[in-house]
């Protein structure tokens, strides 16, 4: 009879049985002494070898040492990681205002459209990508033919690349434009008078003129812009480069085409564009909080349409200006009216900022 533990009495073979529920379990061979062990047994190693031995095999088997903060890297440089805070730090310094304001649109629209019962479809989304895709093709000056799917893509492609935006930031914008449009849309109603108005201003006495829009803190870019343009740059392509207009910028700052009565343009730019001559260049107008310099192309003389003929067409370009900056308009009020606690201390002060600019910039100039 072997040694009694507990319950389980343990015999000289390779089976124990429990002496308190009669079960059998499998036990495993004894496990021979390692040569190690029978030489420091035998007394011709010391101790201190055979746990040296044992201490280098051990940290062989280890992994690799791991710092502190390895669990939440996102590389590891020479075996020093890069840590995730440590990098969205720095995003979020670079483009986390221009990010969360866009997250913050998109979260009011939604909000504002589900509390009218209205409904934004994948379709409607798509239809906002599709759009732009065209709008960003014919910018490009891409004709029928070559406005494939495949161009159009990499037109947008590189707009994002030059403005420094991500697909996924673009893709918010869409859907925050496909929610937007659905509000304007079921509200915005024109009368018989606006459309005449519309009709006189687009087919009066005009000028089509481009500009380069600054913002009137940024005196280094106003410089900068008419330094070019004293140095011979194309007017074209310093609008693209520096004007702080998106719209007309990706156009080489071409505006549309308005009257010296026309409403929409602030006076002070309206009398300088007039007081042009075709491919003058005016000094720097200032229209709110932005300076404008003008380009005028061209004048437009009056046309013999009459408005019966022209009131389908009319309509349709006083919609496709008057819904988007109907959108910009609804945006900021949204915005206004929600009840919005930015948490973080970094982007507290720089969303206050994007507050008062966007109540003070006009939608289009």
């Amino acid at each position: 009879m072997g040694a009694r533990f507990d319950n389980f009495t343990l015999r000289s073979g390779n089976r124990a049985r429990s002496a308190s529920e009669g079960l059998v379990f499998a036990a495993p061979p004894w496990p021979r002494p390692s040569l190690a062990l029978r030489a420091l047994i035998a007394g011709r190693i010391s101790a201190h070898t055979v746990l040296s031995v044992i201490f280098v095999t051990l940290v062989m088997l280890l992994p690799p040492p791991a710092w502190a903060d390895d669990g939440n890297a996102v590389a590891l440089v020479n075996g020093h990681p890069i840590a995730r805070a440590e990098m969205i730090d720095i995003l979020i310094d670079a483009h986390g205002i221009d990010v969360l304001q866009q997250l913050i649109i998109l979260r009011v629209a939604r909000q504002e459209t589900r509390a009218r019962g209205l409904r934004v479809t994948k379709t409607d989304v798509e239809v906002e990508y599709q759009s732009s895709l065209d709008r960003i093709a014919e910018n490009a000056g891409m004709n029928a033919e070559e406005a494939t799917e495949k161009n159009k893509r990499e037109a947008l492609r590189q707009v994002l690349d030059e403005r420094g935006i991500s697909m996924a930031e673009f893709m918010i914008g869409m859907e925050r434009n496909a929610h937007l449009r659905k509000l304007v849309e079921k509200d915005l109603v024109i009368t018989e008078e606006t459309l005449r108005e519309e009709f006189a201003r687009t087919h009066g006495a005009r000028v089509q003129v481009r500009h380069i829009q600054i913002d009137q803190r940024d005196s280094r870019g106003l410089n900068q812009a008419l330094d070019l343009l004293a140095r011979g740059s194309d007017f074209s392509d310093v609008a693209r480069r520096l004007s702080r207009n998106p719209e007309t910028a990706a156009r080489g700052g071409q505006m549309d085409p308005f009257t010296f009565n026309d409403p929409d343009i602030p006076v002070a730019i309206r009398e300088t564009a007039f007081s042009l001559k075709e491919g003058g260049v005016s000094h720097p107008v200032l229209a709110g909080q932005f300076f404008h310099i003008l380009k005028l192309d061209r004048r437009l003389p009056v046309d013999n349409a009459r408005f019966k003929d022209q009131r389908a067409e009319v309509e349709k370009s006083l919609r496709e200006r008057a819904v988007p900056r109907a959108m910009g308009k609804l945006a900021i009020e949204l915005v206004k009216d929600a009840k919005i606690k930015i948490l973080d201390s970094d982007l507290r002060p720089k969303y206050q900022q994007f507050l008062e600019r966007a109540s003070t910039s006009p939608t289009q100039p």
